[in-house]
């Protein structure tokens, strides 16, 4: 028995073994070199070939190879069994002249099928590696005190910002990165530079792999080790030429010390290394940013990329007072954060909410953002919300364009609960109870009856109780059309409500204060002064920044000192929010500043 069952175990892990797809690639390491250098050419596939066929190398020298190897592994998972095998191939070459070269790809036989690997592409420069110093140069090195130490040239070492490009819109995206460059055995890069203060911008920062190693590129026909430093996605806020300052990186690289002495342990230890301090300092980036064009349809808000725009409603057959939930999705490439001003027109019967804004980010380019309305009908009906409009501006066609949903047609009947109607019907018999002498008892024995009064409907206080009742009636109609009007005005309901969403935005920045939670505390603060202005001033939050709401401050008669006391609390939070260490001190100082600016702000927009 112990047998059959083993061989029934080996059976079925054999049996549920699942081959990977084919995969056959090529890659050369390295691939930038100079002239007299070799390299490897290594040829991998997940199968055993029955045939490789490798082209000739009738650009390289070939020095040796193929050398083969193999591997395989089997992983069950949830009693799934997965076998995967490798099988390489590597070729040594050496580089004769100088040039860039694609070596076509190779072909192999698995079974009865023929695959191809990736073409490679080899980049070869004139040059040798440079040469090491030679004794004289190493005992004038040591003569020389520790803090005169020779500073690398510039182009043995040196960091630049690049940008995808030097011209844009406003609001369009310009991803920019720091880059190190270096021919010297680099030992340190300070991870906490500040790099370049991109004023002028709203930025995005882009998560990159630590860099851990350097990759060998060619720069004007030289060979240098480059990596990247810092990666960001920047949105520019104004038209004009905006200048990127230059920025300083703290850096060390090895040096080689020979000592003077000549004895048995230099020789076996070799000669000693000294790292060196470098401060790198990068150069000014100019930027053109154009303004966007002035035919702007009433629609747009400032988005600025490419965008999809689509739809949809939970249900739209509901009883009184049953949710429902209206999402519409805008996603493609572009400011995508930046969206956060809708213009949908809600019949005045149906009950909305702020609505629950979700962003995802894809990539550092790319990403969607969600509005999810609740909309609750309070009354019975048909009722119809027209197709929201979404423009957005296109840098590639240089034109505006404007995206519909579909028109959504809701069905209200009257639910059970509804009490919006009442009726009073009337009392069976079994609901009244004699109780003392609520029902007097007839009275049989004969009485006196004599008139007390005339009819109460031929008296004036009738007629006024009966014109107050109509004049009151009249006055509710008009007041609740009145409000049903304000609340339709989204604007207006934004601009009474500006500062009851400010308070609440800084209680919550309290509550991060006492939890000493700097970042969100900062970030807070922030979105509660923007959308202070945004409410009040009725400015769609993609159009904000530092000088548009300066500018409006202005034509509403906001004093300088008032102006420049906001803008500060601004700059405070963009600033802060980023440093790794913040005072307790700081931040009570400015949650006290932002409540007090905003209080006199109220008293100057009323």
């Amino acid at each position: 028995m112990r047998h059959c069952f083993f061989i029934l175990s080996v059976f079925s892990i054999l049996s549920g073994l699942h081959s990977q797809d084919i995969s056959f690639k090529a890659y050369a390491a390295p691939d930038v070199l100079r002239t007299g250098e070799q390299f490897q050419l290594v040829y991998e596939l997940n199968a055993n070939p029955s045939e490789l066929e490798i082209p000739e190398f009738s650009d390289f020298r070939l020095l040796g190879g193929p050398s083969t190897s193999s591997s395989s592994s089997i992983q069950i998972v949830n009693g799934k069994t997965t076998r995967s095998v490798n099988y390489s191939y590597t070729y040594y070459l050496q580089a004769v002249s100088e040039g860039t070269y694609t070596i076509p790809p190779a072909t192999a036989k698995i079974k009865r099928d023929t695959y191809q690997s990736n073409p490679v592409k080899i980049e070869v420069v004139k040059g040798s590696a440079p040469s090491p110093p030679s004794a004289t140069q190493a005992d004038e090195t040591e003569e020389k005190p520790a803090g005169e130490i020779d500073v690398p040239a510039s182009e043995n070492l040196f960091v630049r910002l690049h940008v995808d490009k030097t011209s844009a819109y406003v609001g369009e995206q310009i991803v920019a990165w720091i880059k190190i460059y270096s021919r010297l055995n680099l030992s340190q890069v300070d991870p906490n530079f500040k790099g370049p203060d991109f004023k002028g911008f709203f930025q995005q920062s882009v998560n990159i792999p630590a860099l851990r190693s350097l990759e060998r590129e060619n720069v004007n026909g030289e060979i240098y080790g480059t990596g990247i430093l810092r990666k960001v996605v920047l949105y520019p806020q104004r038209a004009g030429e905006i200048i990127i300052q230059p920025f300083e990186v703290d850096v060390a690289y090895q040096k080689q010390i020979q000592r003077r002495s000549k004895s048995i342990f230099d020789d076996f230890f070799g000669p000693s290394v000294q790292n060196v301090p470098v401060t790198l300092k990068s150069q000014k980036v100019r930027l053109n940013i154009k303004p966007l064009p002035l035919n702007r349809p009433a629609s747009y808000t400032g988005a600025v990329g490419s965008f999809h725009l689509d739809a949809s409603i939970n249900k739209t057959e509901v009883t009184t007072n049953d949710a429902i939930t209206l999402k519409i999705n805008i996603s493609g490439k572009g400011n995508v954060k930046l969206i956060d001003d809708l213009k949908i027109k809600f019949p005045p019967s149906l009950e909305t909410f702020e609505p629950l804004v979700n962003t995802v980010q894809d990539n550092a380019l790319s990403g969607r953002q969600t509005f999810e309305y609740t909309i609750i009908p309070r009354y019975a009906g048909d009722y119809k919300i027209e197709p929201v409009e979404f423009t957005y501006f296109d840098p590639s066609s240089k034109l505006y364009k404007t995206l519909k949903t579909q028109e959504f047609n809701i069905s209200v009947i009257k639910g059970r609960e509804d009490t919006t109607d009442i009726v009073i019907t009337g009392l069976s018999k079994e609901d009244i109870k004699l109780l003392g002498s609520d029902i007097f008892y007839i009275k049989s024995k004969p009485f006196k009856v004599s008139k007390k009064g005339g009819y109460i409907f031929e008296s004036p206080a009738f007629y006024a109780a009966y014109l107050v009742s109509f004049l009151l009636f009249i006055a509710f109609i008009i007041i609740r059309r009145e409000r049903i009007k304000r609340n339709s005005n989204i604007s207006l309901v934004k601009n009474r409500q500006a500062n009851k969403y400010a308070r609440r935005r800084l209680r919550k920045a309290l509550v991060l204060m006492k939890h000493n939670n700097h970042e969100a505390f900062y970030e807070e603060v922030l979105k509660a002064m923007w959308g202070y202005l945004s409410d009040k001033l009725s400015i769609p939050g993609a159009r904000l920044s530092k000088d548009s709401s300066r500018q409006a401050l202005v034509e509403h008669k906001v004093d300088d000192e008032l102006i420049n006391r906001f803008l500060d609390i601004i700059d405070t939070c963009e600033y802060s929010r980023y440093s790794p260490v913040s005072e307790s001190e700081g931040m009570h100082k400015l949650y006290a500043d932002a409540i007090n600016t905003i209080i006199k702000l109220q008293q100057k927009l009323r």
